[in-house]
């Protein structure tokens, strides 16, 4: 199967806004490996992300957006993917979900009776953040502390690793990021968002083939 991704990143709110931009350098790096479909901002809706699945059949799928524990959500809220309605699109692939709650159910279903390999959240995602960056996401020194981690699994994985390494490289780094936020070094801020970042290492989990990659 030749390379094709997927990536969704609204940007309706604060929240998707820092999600969307922080994505930015992992669409460019898949965008040099292969066809990358991009659903940023408004084009991140449930009719292009059913007909772009069900056109390109990408292999991994990297989804930004609000969620509970039975869906997903692309622009302004709306529902992307759903237990009971949908969640056949994610099957037999690999899917990265940053969004809250999403692998408690949603990813455990697809995982069983999908064949899909899911990475994601079993509570909430929490982004911590600098109140005072929020015009500027991309100088958020706290914020960066949150995403690169969590973008180390798409990038592991568009490089050809392993679900299984892409998920311990991403561990790795917030448990780096998290000794760093306790010492000397960090600022009140960071510091005060350290167990935010604890809590996002404890919730993130990988669901079914560890050995499946691109």
């Amino acid at each position: 199967m030749s390379y094709c991704v997927l990536i969704t990143r609204p940007n309706h709110d604060l929240a998707t806004e820092y999600l969307c931009l922080w994505t930015e350098g992992v669409v460019n790096l898949s965008n040099a490996k292969g066809k990358t479909l991009d659903l940023k901002g408004k084009k991140a809706t449930a009719e292009n992300f059913r007909s772009y699945i069900e056109k390109h059949q990408p292999k991994f799928l990297f989804i930004n957006g609000h969620g509970n524990e039975l869906e997903i959500a692309g622009y302004d809220d709306e529902t992307l993917v759903k237990v009971g309605e949908n969640e056949y699109l994610l099957a037999n692939k690999i899917i990265y979900a940053r969004s809250c709650d999403a692998a408690r159910v949603l990813g455990e279903k697809v995982s069983i009776k999908q064949s899909t390999t899911f990475i994601g959240y079993k509570k909430s995602y929490i982004l911590g953040r600098n109140p005072s960056k929020a015009a500027h996401p991309l100088r958020d020194e706290v914020a960066r502390l949150f995403l690169e981690p969590s973008n180390l699994i798409s990038i592991s994985i568009i490089k050809g690793r392993t679900v299984k390494e892409a998920y311990r490289k991403s561990q790795e780094e917030m448990m780096k990021n998290f000794f760093f936020m306790l010492s000397s070094n960090a600022t009140s801020n960071q510091r005060d968002a350290a167990a935010y970042l604890w809590a996002n290492r404890r919730n993130q989990i990988a669901l079914g083939d560890q050995n499946a990659k691109l």
